[in-house]
C-alpha cells in the first residue's frame, strides 16, 4: 500500500503527545481504577503512521487446521501484498493458556512474524472467562467461581494480564496490537458492558496498567473496539480516558435492520437493490447514529488513531446482509485511504462465520469457491498488489 499523509493532528505536534510519558502511577485502593504508568508508544516507530493504513486479515486463528499463519500467508499470496497482518482470537474457556496466552498459539505467530519483521499480530483478548451467564472458567484456575466487571474494576484478576504481557514478550510479540474485550456494547459475550459502563471502563484501566509494567511490553497498543451503532447502549460510556487507550477501532459490515433496507424483496430491480444498499450506507453503516462517520470523529476529537478491526460484505442467514456488494468494498477502501478519516489499519474478516459469510479469497489451498466474485473481483482490483508480489 502507498504511504499516506495524515491529518495535521497525526504529525510533528501529536506523535510527540503520543511518545511523551504518562503519569506516573499512585498507589490504589481495592475499589480505585490505578493511575496510568508511565509508558511510551515506540511502535509507532516500528509502524509508522506515515505508512497507514496498514492491512490485516482474520482467515479464522491458530486453533484452526485451515487457519493461523498459513492462512494469512495464503491470503497475503492472493491478494498479492508482500506484508499482510493477522488478526486472532484468544479461547474464552479458562485463564490459562487462553486468556493469559499459550504456546500452542503464540509459537505459531512468533515463527510467522519472524518470517518478515513487518507483520503484527492484532490480538483479540476477552476480558472475562466462560459463558455468557458469568459462570466463570470452564476449567482449571477458578472453575466454579463467578467473574463479574466489578471483580476485575477492584483488581482481582491483574495477575492473568500480567502472565498475557509475559507470554507475548516471550513468545517475541510484544508490539502486537491488544483488542481487549472487543464489540463490549453488544449484548453477546461475557464481558458485555451495558450492565455497569464504568466498572468496564475501570477494569479495562487495570487491565492496562498491569501489562504496561512488564519489561519488554512497552511496544503493545491497545485497541478499544466497540461495534458500529448504538447496540445496547452508547459506547462513550464505557470509554476508560485517553490515558489508556492508543487506538479506537470500530466493526463494520454491509447488514442493516433499517426499514426498506436488507432484506431485498424476491421482486427486487437491480435500481431497488442499489438504493436500499444506498440507504443502508448512507443511514446506518457510515452515517447513522454511532456509524463508522461518527466513530472516526470521536477518534479525531480524542486524538486517536483508528481502526477498523473488522469488517465485510455479508451474506446473513436472517438475510439483513448485503450479499454480493462490490459498491460496499469500493465505499470502504475510499473511506480507508481518506487521509481526513485517520485510518492506521483494517482487518477483512475473510471467513465464512456462523453468523454471516463474508470470505472472498480463494482459501488456504487456493481451491474454495466463492460467494462474492463480484466483490472479490473489485476487493483485489483495489487492494491488490502488482502481479510477482510474494509475501
Amino acid at each position: 500500500m502507498k504511504s499516506i499523509l495524515r491529518p495535521l493532528f497525526l504529525s510533528g505536534t501529536f506523535l510527540l503527545s503520543l511518545t511523551c510519558a504518562h503519569a506516573a502511577p499512585a498507589a490504589t485502593t481495592a475499589n480505585a481504577a490505578p493511575t496510568a504508568p508511565v509508558v511510551s508508544h515506540p511502535a509507532l516507530a516500528d509502524y509508522p503512521v506515515s505508512k497507514a493504513p496498514y492491512m490485516a486479515a482474520y482467515r479464522w486463528g491458530a486453533a484452526n487446521k485451515s487457519g493461523g499463519a498459513k492462512a494469512n500467508e495464503a491470503f497475503a499470496r492472493w491478494i498479492k501484498q508482500p506484508t499482510v497482518w493477522a488478526e486472532d482470537f484468544e479461547p474464552t474457556e479458562a485463564w490459562e493458556n487462553n486468556i493469559e496466552g499459550g504456546g500452542w498459539q503464540l509459537y505459531e505467530w512468533r515463527e510467522w512474524k519472524k518470517a518478515n519483521p513487518a507483520r503484527r499480530l492484532i490480538l483479540s483478548v476477552p476480558m472475562l472467562p466462560g459463558g455468557w451467564d458469568r459462570s466463570g472458567a470452564k476449567r482449571g484456575v477458578g472453575v466454579g467461581e463467578k467473574v463479574s466487571l466489578q471483580a476485575g474494576a477492584n483488581g482481582d484478576y491483574n495477575s492473568h494480564f500480567k502472565t498475557l504481557a509475559e507470554n507475548l514478550v516471550k513468545y517475541e510479540l510484544g508490539d502486537s496490537v491488544i483488542r481487549l474485550g472487543w464489540e463490549f456494547n453488544g449484548g453477546w459475550y461475557t464481558w458485555r458492558a451495558s450492565d455497569n459502563p464504568q466498572a468496564w471502563a475501570d477494569y479495562w484501566k487495570q487491565i492496562v496498567t498491569e501489562m504496561r509494567k512488564v519489561k519488554g511490553a512497552e511496544k503493545l497498543q491497545f485497541c478499544w473496539n466497540p461495534v458500529v451503532g448504538w447496540q445496547q447502549f452508547p459506547a462513550a460510556k464505557a470509554y476508560p480516558g485517553d490515558d489508556y487507550v492508543d487506538i479506537i477501532g470500530i466493526d463494520i459490515y454491509d447488514e442493516s435492520w433499517l426499514k426498506d433496507t436488507y432484506p431485498f424483496p424476491t421482486d427486487a430491480t437491480p435500481e431497488e437493490i442499489a438504493k436500499r444498499r444506498n440507504k443502508a450506507w448512507n443511514e446506518g453503516v457510515h452515517g447513522g447514529s454511532m456509524g463508522l462517520k461518527e466513530w472516526s470523529e470521536f477518534a479525531k476529537t480524542h486524538k486517536k488513531l483508528f481502526a477498523i478491526p473488522e469488517w465485510g460484505v455479508n451474506k446473513r442467514q436472517d438475510n439483513h446482509g448485503g450479499l454480493d456488494n462490490p459498491v460496499f468494498v469500493e465505499r470502504m477502501h475510499k473511506f480507508i485511504n481518506d487521509p481526513t478519516n485517520n485510518v492506521y489499519f483494517h482487518c477483512y474478516f475473510d471467513v465464512q462465520a456462523g453468523d454471516g459469510h463474508h470470505q472472498l479469497s480463494n482459501g488456504i489451498n487456493g481451491t474454495e469457491t466463492n460467494e462474492f466474485p463480484l466483490s472479490a473481483a473489485r476487493f483485489l482490483e483495489l487492494f491488490g498488489g502488482k502481479e510477482g508480489a510474494t509475501p
